[in-house]
């Protein structure tokens, strides 16, 4: 046996201090520098330069195959898209959709699509070209604003009167409500699909009022007027209704509805006045009830209507859809127009600086 003793770890001999153990301070970080964050900005930018290039190239190879039918007066591509009938058919009819909310765009992007008002005058654009031989207006749509319609209806007449030769006729979807019947009769004649709902041919104003819970919680609103200007805070929602206001209100919407009233006795010539007056109460009609009514002329589909132009014009008929194409602008900065529908009803009911009047059935919402 070794005259040399193992010590178990930890112990020390008799006499001898224990080693301290040896510890020393971590190497200081380095800083990282201008260059190390110059060179992260860099990549950053080379990889959103490689989004950007394979997006042109998706965007390149969507155009030659969609085929681009040209560029309208707004500066924006659109495509020609096949809608119904034989594609070999060479004689064309052009569809106009007017879908969801009949509502304009306040987008204030520059090259933005527009709204339903700016979406009918480039469609009637393009029916004004020599090989589109008439149009459809395909109606699916609760209505809109006051206004709005007004304009389409308009744009659709003046068209009708500068293009005589070009018959024109109005397909009903799911809905064509209020203002959404007040466009259809700028068409010569009307069909509505067998589950349609239509009519509801009025005006509304709505606005919420909260003057009842307003009080319970405390709530004032305060509102500086002129002694001369006592209706300048109409339609406040914390105080009630005065039935002045009231009045004054009603009036504009009965001469509103006067206007509705009109624009239906001037597109439906089989009716006079008292029948649309008789229908004209805001009431909603299934397809079968406003043929009795008269505010339709017909109960079918796109395979009524492409009979109808095959007669009107004495060959058969291919229906194509214009379709604006979403430009490299429109996805990088939202200038394309919301589509309509949902959106758009949030928008017109919403959006706007106030209640407004509207050719609008609230139950189409």
């Amino acid at each position: 046996m070794s005259g040399t003793s193992q010590m178990p770890p930890g112990n020390t001999p008799p006499g001898v201090p224990p080693q301290q153990p040896h510890w020393s301070a971590p190497a200081p970080r380095e800083a990282r520098g201008v260059a190390f964050f110059v060179a992260i900005l860099l990549g950053i930018l080379l990889l959103a330069s490689a989004g950007l290039n394979v997006l042109l190239l998706l965007l390149s190879v969507g155009s030659l195959a969609g085929g681009a039918l040209g560029v309208d007066a707004d500066g924006g591509a659109f495509d020609e898209v096949h809608v119904e009938g034989a594609r070999d058919v060479s004689h064309k009819v052009l569809q106009i959709a007017v879908r969801g909310a009949i509502a304009e765009s306040a987008n204030p992007v520059l090259g933005a699509g527009g709204g339903t008002v700016s979406q009918v005058q480039r469609a009637l654009r393009r029916a004004a070209a020599d090989d589109v031989e008439g149009v459809l207006l395909f109606v699916d749509s609760p209505g809109g604003g006051v206004t709005d319609s007004e304009r389409i209806h308009a744009l659709l007449t003046r068209f009708r009167a500068e293009h005589p030769d070009k018959p024109m006729m109005a397909l009903f979807g799911d809905m064509a409500a209020s203002g959404g019947y007040y466009v259809a009769v700028a068409a010569e004649h009307i069909v509505a699909g067998r589950t349609t709902i239509t009519g509801s041919i009025g005006v509304i104003m709505s606005a919420w009022n909260f003057a009842e819970a307003a009080k319970k919680v405390g709530v004032e609103q305060v509102a500086i007027k002129s002694a001369r200007t006592p209706f300048k805070d109409i339609l406040s929602p914390t105080r009630a209704m005065t039935d002045a206001e009231k009045a004054m209100l009603t009036g504009i919407v009965d001469e509103l509805y006067d206007r509705f009233v009109e624009v239906v006795d001037e597109g439906r010539p089989g009716l006079d006045r008292d029948a649309v007056v008789r229908a004209a109460t805001g009431a909603i009609y299934t397809a079968r009830q406003a043929r009795e009514l008269g505010l339709i002329d017909d109960v079918g589909s796109y395979d009524t209507a492409l009979q109808w132009f095959a007669g009107r014009l004495g060959h058969p008929v291919r229906i194509v859809e214009q379709r604006r194409r979403v430009g490299l602008l429109d996805m990088l900065v939202g200038a394309a127009a919301p589509s309509p529908g949902a959106a758009g009803v949030e928008s017109l009911l919403t959006q706007s600086t106030g209640p407004r009047f509207l050719y609008f059935w609230q139950g189409g919402r």
